[in-house]
């Protein structure tokens, strides 16, 4: 399948995440990181740059990579980590009494 290449990153100057083009840029030993969008240029928190999956959630909005997903149960809710349009780390929590389970899973099928 073929997804559209796109990431987003933390802007502390706009407060708010910006989507497009990430780059890195290295000046003097000292890491960069910039998105490209809509004809800016913004810095952007290296830890916050995460790259879209190509998969969306039931409203129609974009997943992106180490977004956390819910799935509520009845008295449990299935939590989904994706790293990619292919896997995932999902988990059942247990609300009632705490108890949490995870496993790795290929198969993101439910989401869709």
């Amino acid at each position: 399948m073929n997804r559209e290449i796109k990431f987003r990153g933390y802007s502390e100057e706009l407060k708010s995440f910006v989507y497009g083009f990430y780059h890195e840029v290295d000046v003097e030993g000292i890491g960069y990181s910039y998105i490209f969008w809509q004809g800016n240029t913004t810095y952007v928190s290296a830890d916050s740059v995460a790259q879209f999956t190509g998969m969306y959630d039931k409203n129609g909005k974009e997943i992106y990579e180490g977004d956390i997903l819910f799935h509520h149960l009845q008295g449990k809710r299935k939590v989904y980590y994706p790293f990619s349009k292919d896997s995932a780390i999902y988990g059942i929590e247990n609300l009632e009494n705490g108890m949490k389970s995870y496993l790795v899973d290929s198969h993101l099928y439910e989401l869709q």
